[in-house]
């Protein structure tokens, strides 16, 4: 009986490890529309001056989408129209603190196989400048990082946007942008 339940719970798992192998970590095979998108960044906002209180952004976005397979033959059905981008601060200077996430409706429409170019694309708002870890650059409360005691905090924005195809599959992309604040 109990080499029974040894036999049971040893195929049980098996299963399980299988199923887990079957997802992968290509972001393109994550999403069901047969697209996948890429980006590019020129030039990307390097260091970020406090001192003007405005928005942090990209002067020029390009965003491409892509079949998945050579063989597919697009349509406008497979047109991308993004909603939602979610940017998540994420310290690299060895501080703990990151900036709070912010989420952005924007719609921006990429064409199946085209591109798609934003201009001065905000990725960050400046009244988040005033929030912890960023208010203490500011010359008034201090003018550095009380946890790295450096004038500067770096942080990397992982941005990932949400969206689907005309005929209503999702689809998503994930891009970086690091960036030094100072004031």
């Amino acid at each position: 009986m109990r080499t029974h339940r040894l036999a049971v719970f040893a195929l049980v798992a098996l299963g399980a490890l299988a199923l887990a192998g079957c997802y992968g970590s290509n972001d393109s095979a994550d999403t069901e529309a047969p697209v996948f998108l890429s980006s590019t960044v020129e030039p990307g906002p390097a260091d970020v001056s406090m001192a003007g209180l405005v928005d942090v952004t990209i002067e020029q976005l390009t965003i491409e989408s892509h079949p998945k397979s050579p063989s597919v033959v697009l349509s406008a059905q497979d047109d991308v129209v993004l909603t939602e981008w979610v940017i998540t601060p994420i310290r690299t200077d060895g501080g703990t603190v990151a900036s709070p996430v912010w989420h952005n409706f924007y719609t921006a429409y990429v064409p199946a196989g085209g591109t798609a170019g934003l201009k001065n694309y905000r990725i960050y708002p400046f009244e988040y400048f005033s929030q912890a870890p960023l208010y203490q650059l500011f010359p008034a409360n201090g003018g550095f990082d009380k946890e790295t005691n450096k004038p500067n905090i770096r942080q990397r924005m992982h941005i990932e946007v949400f969206g689907k195809t005309v005929a209503g599959k999702k689809v998503s992309l994930v891009l970086d942008v690091n960036l030094n604040f100072f004031y």
